[in-house]
């Protein structure tokens, strides 16, 4: 039980860290929709990029990364985003996006515009996987081939503890909380609601697996708390608590060593 020496995340994510900041733009993607990168950053999305020809050698360093976008998709709904990007501007949209869907990522938000080209983001490679998030807008992962699903929800999952979710304003109106945190044996799940409500606490891995689920059905408003006991086996990591209530969904981070 509890088995991953949680430190090594930190250690993996920086061995891939810059001191690199994104190139705003302001452009359309493949499919029209308008995007603003530093609004949309500041906005608390997290946008793992990758840079292709489109090529052979692209495709499966760009799933590694696709898959690990995809991981984070029940955990952090609409956070996390996989942005499939031309190199150098010069590859249609509608090859582009066929790409993508040949190779298995058929969800990926497709560019092909001079706005947002790989000369950007330092050496070329093929394919180029990068990492955005903060508001700071740093770029927290660039690797060029040797790209692994791990290493990019590693990297995600630093934006997202850096992120402090546990301080956004409706989760705090939950009073959302995990007692101890870290924690190391037992613990403790609270939350108030201000209203009668149905309530299902979920925790998932840092990889979207579901471990623990509980649901209670039409419960007035009051403070509740759940107890985890070591019944929950699970390694040590990064979790993410999600609670849903009947008119919304919160949540936040803690640590299990």
């Amino acid at each position: 039980m509890k088995k991953i020496i949680f430190s090594a995340i930190y250690l993996f994510t920086a061995s891939f860290t810059f001191a690199q900041t994104a190139t705003d733009f302001t452009a359309n993607d493949c499919a029209g929709t308008s995007h603003h990168l530093f609004a949309e950053l500041d906005a608390g999305k997290i946008i793992v990029a990758a840079f292709v020809m489109p090529c052979g050698s692209c495709a499966a360093p760009s799933l590694a990364a696709y898959n690990a976008v995809q991981s984070f998709a029940t955990s952090n709904p609409g956070t996390v985003s996989f942005y499939l990007v031309d190199d150098a501007a010069n590859t249609t949209c509608s090859t582009l996006s066929a790409w993508g869907t040949t190779n298995s990522m058929p969800l990926a938000t497709s560019f092909s515009t001079s706005s947002f080209v790989m000369s950007q983001y330092g050496t070329a490679g093929m394919p180029k996987i990068i990492v955005m998030g903060g508001t700071d807008h740093a770029v927290t992962y660039n690797l060029n081939s040797s790209v692994s699903t791990l290493g990019v929800q590693n990297a995600v999952n630093a934006l997202l503890v850096g992120a402090g979710i546990s301080e956004d304003a409706e989760a705090s109106a939950f009073n959302l909380k995990v007692t101890p945190n870290p924690v190391i044996k037992d613990f403790q799940i609270s939350y108030t609601l201000g209203a009668a409500s149905s309530a299902k606490a979920e925790i998932f891995s840092s990889t979207g697996q579901l471990v623990y689920s509980n649901t209670e059905i039409n419960q007035p408003a009051g403070e509740y708390k759940i107890n985890i006991g070591e019944n929950l086996s699970v390694e040590k990591g990064i979790y993410i608590l999600k609670l849903t209530t009947d008119s919304t969904s919160k949540s936040i981070h803690f640590v299990i060593e």
